[in-house]
């Protein structure tokens, strides 16, 4: 890092780019994370950010238009496998949505590169939710981590697996099958 002095104070500013290793904790030999491209890591922010946005904006039909074609989908107590089956459950919920307000708010998206097309992804998200006729809170309804693996296609970036893991929750029953 190099430091800059300003008339008023000093601030710290990051040398670009940034590179980063780190050893992995679940392998067995060392090994070395390397953080995908700045331009890599602004094409998946763009690709989370996507289907944040369709799932928040009744366009759940459409989520699967992010996936690979083998590309899986793991919710509690649902897993979908395969583009036609994210598709079949995202016009079930746009049909019969279990919530009447819903809101994801993405944070801390870490992307690794696990090969030259390929990527594997932690992001963080807060999720706030209104059912019925009950009163919008800013107590979200859970935070968790969504596990994600991507890969690069002529389309661009695509999802082949997405795992919800929740961290925490306030309590309240929902189904989303």
């Amino acid at each position: 890092m190099a430091m800059k002095k300003n008339d008023n104070e000093d601030v710290v500013v990051a040398e670009a780019p940034f590179t980063y290793q780190a050893t992995s904790k679940n392998a067995q030999n060392d090994t070395h994370e390397k953080l995908v491209s700045e331009s890599d890591y602004v094409e998946l922010s763009r690709l989370v950010i996507e289907h944040t946005f369709r799932a928040d904006n009744g366009h759940a039909n459409t989520l699967d238009e992010l996936y690979a074609e083998n590309g899986e989908l793991i919710l509690p107590g649902v897993e979908l496998r395969g583009r036609l089956a994210i598709r079949e459950w995202g016009q079930q919920i746009v049909k019969n949505a279990p919530w009447r307000l819903i809101r994801h708010v993405c944070g801390n998206m870490r992307f690794i590169s696990t090969g030259s097309n390929t990527a594997e992804g932690v992001v963080v998200l807060t999720v706030f939710m209104v059912t019925g006729q009950d009163a919008a809170t800013t107590i979200p309804l859970t935070v968790g981590e969504d596990h994600d693996r991507y890969i690069r296609t002529e389309e661009g970036w695509k999802f082949i697996s997405r795992k919800w893991v929740e961290l925490f929750t306030r309590g309240d029953v929902l189904n989303v099958q």
